[in-house]
């Protein structure tokens, strides 16, 4: 299989794609708050007369180890195991053509999930089993309002938006840039959105998160892999990265 020293994406292409990513994070952020689109998706998933979520409590303490605790561990098993190629690549030439790609994947998947960390934090947004629409003891609150007054005092802040869990699966998206043989590529990018919105969708149908906290995790995920992108490119020197391929940037 062949690799190529074209670059991936022009500085245009990529100013393109970034803006595009974050385009599409504000017009999600607007629907979800001048519209019900987040309502009327998320009833899809409740039932009113039984109070329960399509996935019930019990459903999800049978089912958290594959698809909570075990999609993490495998995320966390495959980084370690990018780290355990970049250590080899600079002893084992097989392994050279990947060092550049463990480095994007391994900061892929570090950073995004400390971004969607840090937005959870600050967005002080309920998950929908938390508001009162849904019989919880917290007000419903859109992300662009301003703090409703009845939620002001409570002991407890919103930390639902942007969605965590996902975070992992869509830092996988990672993959469309680091393979090395653009063959595969579109792959490595199928796996990122499969895994991304499995996991998502997981939480999605137990109560845990909107559609719109889904999709701004997806957005904001493909925004700051660009950025990891354009950094190495800039220091790929320090890291001596500059003749491994795939050159992303020209």
């Amino acid at each position: 299989m062949k690799t190529t020293e074209k670059p991936m994406l022009s500085m245009k292409s990529w100013h393109i794609s970034f803006w595009t990513s974050i385009a599409l994070l504000f017009l999600i952020m607007l629907l979800e708050t001048y519209t019900n689109l987040d309502v009327i998706i998320q009833n899809t998933w409740y039932n009113p007369e039984t109070k329960k979520w399509w996935l019930t409590a019990e459903d999800f303490l049978e089912t958290r180890w594959l698809w909570y605790g075990g999609a993490k561990r495998a995320i966390s098993i495959f980084a370690g195991i990018c780290v355990a190629i970049f250590i080899a690549s600079f002893f084992v030439k097989f392994f050279q053509i990947w060092r550049k790609s463990m480095v994007l994947i391994c900061l892929s998947l570090l950073f995004i999930p400390l971004a969607v960390g840090a937005g959870k934090k600050m967005s002080d947004i309920y998950c929908p089993r938390e508001v009162s629409i849904y019989g919880g003891p917290y007000t419903y609150q859109r992300i662009l309002e301003p703090q409703n007054p009845l939620n002001k005092d409570n002991p407890f802040p919103g930390l639902c938006y942007p969605a965590g869990h996902a975070s992992g699966g869509f830092a996988l998206m990672m993959l469309f840039f680091a393979v090395p043989y653009p063959a595969l590529r579109k792959w490595g990018l199928l796996i990122g959105l499969t895994v991304g919105w499995l996991m998502g969708g997981y939480q999605m149908v137990r109560g845990e998160h909107f559609l719109s906290h889904t999709l701004s995790t997806m957005c904001l995920a493909w925004a700051i892999n660009l950025l990891i992108i354009l950094c190495i490119e800039k220091f790929q020197k320090i890291l001596r990265l500059e003749n491994q391929y795939p050159k992303l940037l020209e």
